[in-house]
Order: C-alpha cells, then sequence, then structure tokens
C-alpha cells in the first residue's frame, strides 16, 4: 500500500474563484451603490468589477498559500 502525502492546494482555482467573488462584489457595489458623477454607469461597473476582480485574485491565491503552509 502506497501512503498518499498532503495534497497541495491547486492555486488557479483558489485564484480564479477570488476573481470570481471579486467581480461580484465589485459589480454588486457599482449596481446598488451611489453613483459618481462623473462616471457612466458602465464605466464605474467595469471599473469596480476590474479592481475587485483583481483583488480577490490576490486574496485567493494567498489563501492558497496559506494553506498550503498549514
Amino acid at each position: 500500500m502506497s501512503k498518499a502525502g498532503p495534497r497541495n492546494p491547486s492555486y488557479l482555482r483558489f485564484v480564479i474563484t477570488g476573481a470570481v467573488v471579486g467581480l461580484i462584489v465589485g459589480s454588486a457595489i457599482a449596481v446598488f451603490g451611489d453613483s459618481a458623477p462623473d462616471y457612466s454607469g458602465g464605466t464605474q461597473l467595469g471599473l469596480l468589477a476590474v479592481s475587485f476582480g483583481f483583488l480577490g485574485g490576490l486574496l485567493g491565491g494567498l489563501a492558497g498559500i496559506l494553506l498550503e503552509r498549514r
């Protein structure tokens, strides 16, 4: 019988999951939050979705690293 070693997390899955959650949160803030007078609704949606998606991807990758070191 072979003894299975510890499983390492798939970083790509953590990054993608974090990015998708960030996109959803950013989109929700753009749609339901107060609108800025200088930007159109589509511009706000795009900026917040991309920004939160990027931050969510970073946090997801960090979560994967922390789970590996556990």
